[in-house]
């Protein structure tokens, strides 16, 4: 053991030695990590594919097929729709005060050069891209699809 003096006071401390490491030994064994036994390994190889070979099941059946049709028959009711709820939309776009150049602004009545990029024809386009994210169209379609 020694002795030091501490800065802070003229106290002498001791010094502790560190206890020796012990070295961790390793051993290596040919057995496989996995410890499971077949029973365990095919049980969950059963009940994974359970719910796969029930949807095969019932998709093959009767049900299956009365389920599809009347899907398509809905699909071509929705399609048939999606022309009135387009225009709909158009038209509550063009009525709300959130869109088009008249929208409210990042810097409200504060004067700025905004980006002509910018349009407000989507939502939360306040006019503002200091980082000019939305200069390149083909990268500004691509965030709002």
């Amino acid at each position: 053991m020694s002795l030091s003096l501490s800065s802070f006071n003229s106290h002498p401390r001791r010094l502790v030695p560190e206890p020796p490491r012990r070295k961790i030994s390793v051993k290596r064994s040919s057995r496989s990590i996995c410890r499971a036994s077949w029973q365990e390994l095919a049980g969950v190889l059963v009940f994974s594919a359970i719910p796969f070979t029930a949807v095969k099941a019932i998709a093959n059946s009767s049900l299956g097929e009365s389920l599809r049709q009347r899907l398509e028959e809905r699909k071509k009711e929705a399609v048939e729709n999606a022309s009135r709820f387009k225009a709909k939309a158009q038209k509550a776009k063009a009525d709300s005060k959130w869109y088009g150049q008249e929208r409210p602004r990042w810097f409200g009545p504060i004067p700025y050069d905004y980006p002509p990029y910018l349009t407000g024809e989507l939502p939360g386009d306040y006019g503002f891209d200091i980082a000019g994210l939305s200069k390149d169209r083909l990268n500004f379609d691509k965030y709002f699809k």
